[in-house]
C-alpha cells in the first residue's frame, strides 16, 4: 500500500503546474500544547507542528505556519485562498465550509472544574445547564453547547483565548470549562494556574473528537489531493508513529 501511495503522490508532483508550484500557502492554527506550542520571536513547536512541518517538506510547498487566537485562524481560513487550517474538529455543520485534507489526531472531550467544586453534578449535558460554562469563541464546543440550549451571558461565556477561558474558571466567573484530555493542563499552567486544582466531572460523548487539517473553499484542489496523499504517506510509512512517540502521545485509530 506504501509504495502504491508514493508512487501516486511521485506522479503528482511531477504533474504540478508550474503555477501551482509558485503559489505561496499558509497554515493557520492556535496555541495548544502540546499540539501546538507558540514561542514568542521562535518558530512555533509541537506534535502537529512537526506534522505539517514535514508534510510541507513532503509536498514541496511553498508554505509557512502562522499561530493566532482561534477566531482569527478560523476567519482567515475561512476567507482566504490556499489557507489551511489545524488542528480542526469536523462536524456537520463545517462539513461544506472546508475541504477537509486529512485527520491528524483523536482527542476526547471533557467538562472540567475546580476540586473545591463539590457542588457540581453532571450526569448528563441538560444538568451542566443548571452551571456557567466557558468555551472558546468559534471553537466546535461553542456550536455544540448552543444547540444543546445553552444561552449565551446566561449559562455559557466565550472567550478569544485560552488564559481568558481558565482565569474566568479559577476566579469563579465560571463553574465549568470545556476541555480536552490532551490540552488542558498545558493550557492552565500557560495560564500561570495550577493544575492540580482541577477535575474532569463529565466526559461529553456526543462531542466531535477527531482533529483534522482542512483547508478554505478557494484553495488550490490540486495542492489538496497533493497534501492527501502526502498524509498518507507519512502515516504508511511510520514517519506519524514517530512524531507521536517523540511527543509522548497515542497514535491515532
Amino acid at each position: 500500500m506504501f509504495r502504491n501511495i508514493a508512487l501516486k503522490l511521485l506522479i503528482l508532483t511531477a504533474a504540478f503546474s508550474v503555477g501551482a508550484n509558485a503559489e505561496k500557502f499558509t497554515f493557520v492554527t492556535e496555541d495548544l500544547p502540546p499540539l501546538q506550542i507558540e514561542h514568542i520571536n521562535e518558530k512555533p513547536t509541537g506534535a502537529l507542528v512537526d506534522l505539517i512541518e514535514l508534510l510541507i517538506q513532503e509536498t514541496q510547498l511553498d508554505a509557512e505556519i502562522k499561530i493566532y487566537p482561534w477566531a482569527r485562524s478560523y476567519d482567515l481560513a475561512m476567507t482566504t485562498p490556499n489557507t489551511f487550517i489545524f488542528s480542526m474538529l469536523r462536524s456537520e455543520a463545517r462539513e461544506k465550509q472546508f475541504h477537509w485534507v486529512g485527520k491528524l489526531f483523536t482527542i476526547r472531550s471533557y467538562l472540567a472544574a475546580l476540586k473545591t467544586r463539590n457542588d457540581i453534578i453532571i450526569n448528563d449535558i441538560e444538568d451542566a445547564k443548571h452551571y456557567t460554562v466557558g468555551s472558546i469563541r468559534h471553537d466546535l464546543a461553542e456550536d455544540y453547547l448552543l444547540q444543546k440550549g445553552f444561552e449565551p451571558e446566561k449559562n455559557l461565556y466565550v472567550s478569544a483565548k485560552y488564559p481568558v477561558l481558565w482565569n474566568m474558571l479559577y476566579s469563579k466567573r465560571t463553574d465549568i470549562a470545556f476541555t480536552n484530555s490532551i490540552v488542558w493542563k498545558y493550557e492552565i499552567e500557560k495560564a500561570g494556574l495550577n493544575p492540580s486544582k482541577l477535575k474532569l466531572v463529565y466526559e461529553v460523548p456526543d462531542f466531535a473528537s477527531d482533529l483534522y487539517l482542512a483547508a478554505s473553499l478557494s484553495t488550490n484542489k490540486e495542492v489538496i489531493n497533493k497534501l492527501k496523499l502526502g498524509l498518507e504517506s507519512i502515516k504508511a510509512d511510520g514517519r506519524y508513529d514517530n512524531i507521536m512517540k517523540k511527543w509522548q502521545l497515542n497514535r491515532i485509530n
